[in-house]
């Protein structure tokens, strides 16, 4: 069976992060697995998105979610996270 995956959304990646945040156990799947969560959650990701999310296991989960702003500010997800 083929899975199709959608490109990700900036809703999207705010869902992803809130769940995360919220939830321990799904926070530990996405930083040990980021394309593999992503992909069981149906999207497909940019190499930056990728990147970002995996940079979330190398601080407090909290000063990661911080950093979204200027993340954001600097790669415009329209065109980076597609």
């Amino acid at each position: 069976m083929t899975q199709f995956l959608r490109e990700m959304s900036p809703e999207d990646v705010q869902k992803i992060l809130g769940r995360a945040l919220l939830e321990p156990g799904f926070r530990k799947q996405l930083l040990a697995d980021v394309p593999g969560t992503l992909a069981v959650l149906g999207f497909k990701a940019s190499p930056a998105a990728l990147a970002f999310f995996a940079k979330l296991g190398d601080q407090p989960f909290g000063d990661a979610a911080d950093d979204i702003e200027s993340f954001i500010s600097a790669n415009p997800l329209p065109n980076t996270w597609f």
